[in-house]
């Protein structure tokens, strides 16, 4: 089963995405890994935080074989306040567990024509005038409960993440967390 991991803010940060962890992360078992050591963490620079209750982990399988389709959004918590660090809501890990479950049997039916992603989403939101244009974001990801958080993205601009329209044209935030 392949694996495809969508990280959190990073349509265009491909030239700041650590290579090693990239590689780590592709040899990754979406179906195997326990869901309660998931967790993402990201260094945001002054002026931009994460819209409360925004963060979202889509698990996908899909089946070339047959054009089956099996996707699920879960909830991500935030961990602490004041830290951007996001883990699976722990209302949605037998869920998630269920999911893997689907992986696991597609794969043992059809190994070479199933796939997965794994997708976080969230809404970025200004804190006032909101960042500046030099600003500067990270990502790191963990699979493990009690694993280290890989570098995925070090220190790249924020306009790898998003133009100075779309920074310009988005929301306050309605609540700093």
């Amino acid at each position: 089963m392949r694996l495809l991991i969508l990280p959190v803010l990073l349509l265009s940060a491909c030239t700041s995405v650590v290579p090693a962890t990239a590689l780590r992360l592709r040899s990754l078992s979406p179906m195997e890994a326990d869901p309660a050591g998931f967790a993402v963490t990201i260094t945001l620079p002054e002026g931009l935080d994460i819209e409360p209750s925004s963060a979202r982990l889509k698990f996908t399988v899909t089946r070339a074989d047959t054009g089956e389709i099996h996707e699920n959004t879960f909830v991500l918590d935030r961990m602490a306040a004041g830290q951007a660090t996001y883990r699976v809501a722990p209302s949605d890990l037998d869920a998630l567990r269920a999911a893997q479950a689907v992986a696991r049997q597609w794969k043992a039916e059809a190994d070479d024509a199933t796939s997965g992603s794994l997708n976080v989403t969230l809404s970025p939101c200004k804190i006032g005038a909101g960042p500046a244009p030099e600003a500067r974001v990270s990502v790191g990801i963990r699979v493990a409960k009690d694993g280290p958080f890989q570098p995925l993205v070090r220190n790249a601009p924020i306009s790898a993440i998003a133009d100075p329209q779309q920074i310009g044209n988005m929301g306050a935030c309605s609540t700093i967390q």
